[in-house]
């Protein structure tokens, strides 16, 4: 199309809507995913995808595998097709692939097959490859999202996998109806708080944008809940900006990526409420006051901020928590792009995955 009458910030915004579809329209959604389970042992699950599926899998994982009270592994596609090991019989993959056209995640599938297993293509995208290379396919109901960076794509994949999970587990019993109300009742009460964060975040960084513009070098530490959000909100602001991001958890960065900090260095703290808060704003303190480092915490915690920070009443709710604090990583993404000059909306290479082999057409 010539001109866009669409934004990444507005998928941003749909976000809330996107979520409450998958929830109200569940039966509709999932009814060929759970009949295609039905009578099924299953003991195991793999959910493979690259990219924002990875990040919305390994988001998604912890919800799945507590309720249903078996392993779920998030897998890129790769490793889960290079793996020897040997599988027993009882295991689910789902292969996740937004667009439906990763090769890898086709592949993964196809590697599932030739060993027996269970498998299920999740994708956003009608008549695409991925459909062929699964026994079902389960749709991420979202509506279109024509921007290259995902962000509705993000959080409604990790609302079709936790409903899939829990529409599971009431099936074999392992929860009943009303803790599944339950867990979307607090999944919904965060998703619906997307849109007021967005503005939020969005008035934040228009406060800071002056020394965010600067930035060349940036690094984004979670822990907890917020892990997944880390990871794509790494990715994010990575496809937006076009220079170097790197992510990491929390404790894993203090065991050798502290060296590399100085005071060109960009640092934006997920600080959700919990055990490790504390010793967040210690590493924050001891940055900013002995390498000069820039750093910024995205809070709820109306302690230990400096006025820099972005501070919101998040719902903070742990298997969820991903799914709002990402938001203002995506903001920064796209407001932070948009004052670099780069319209982040189009791929910089669009035929980069022809290239590469990395989509099948």
């Amino acid at each position: 199309m010539a001109t866009n009458d669409w934004d990444m910030y507005d998928y941003i915004l749909e976000s809330k809507d996107a979520v409450r579809n998958i929830v109200e329209h569940q039966d509709e959604i999932f009814g060929e995913a759970l009949d295609y389970l039905e009578g099924k042992n299953i003991d195991r699950i793999y959910i493979a995808g690259s990219g924002t599926s990875y990040h919305s899998a390994f988001a998604a994982r912890k919800l799945i595998e507590d309720k249903l009270g078996i392993e779920v592994t998030a897998v890129y596609p790769m490793e889960f097709v290079d793996n020897t090991r040997v599988f027993t019989k009882n295991v689910l993959v789902i292969g996740i692939s937004h667009a439906g056209r990763s090769t890898s995640t086709i592949k993964a599938l196809d590697r599932a097959r030739e060993l027996g297993l269970a498998t299920i293509a999740m994708t956003a995208e009608r008549d695409r490859p991925l459909n062929d290379h699964a026994d079902v396919t389960t749709y991420i109901e979202i509506g279109d999202e024509f921007a290259g960076p995902k962000t509705k794509g993000f959080i409604g994949s990790i609302a079709t996998l936790d409903v899939l999970g829990l529409m599971l587990a009431v099936r074999r019993g392992a929860i009943t109806e009303e803790e599944k109300g339950e867990l979307e009742r607090k999944m919904l009460a965060t998703t619906d708080n997307i849109p007021a964060i967005a503005d939020a975040a969005w008035a934040w960084y228009r406060e800071n944008a002056e020394d965010l513009k600067r930035s060349r070098r940036l690094v984004v530490l979670g822990c907890e809940g917020n892990m997944g959000a880390m990871l794509e909100g790494t990715l994010k602001i990575w496809e937006a900006v076009r220079y170097a991001v790197a992510g990491y958890e929390l404790e894993e960065f203090m065991h050798g990526g502290y060296h590399s900090i100085d005071d060109k260095t960009y640092m934006l703290n997920l600080g959700n409420p919990g055990k490790h808060f504390e010793r967040m704003l210690r590493m924050r303190d001891y940055f900013v006051k002995e390498r000069g480092a820039h750093c910024f915490v995205i809070t709820s915690e109306d302690k230990g901020h400096r006025d820099v920070d972005f501070v919101f009443p998040f719902q903070n709710e742990p298997y969820f928590s991903s799914m709002e604090y990402v938001v203002p990583l995506q903001v920064i993404a796209r407001k932070l792009s948009l004052d670099l000059g780069i319209d982040c909306n189009i791929a910089s290479d669009p035929d980069f995955h022809k290239k590469m082999g990395s989509y099948t057409y």
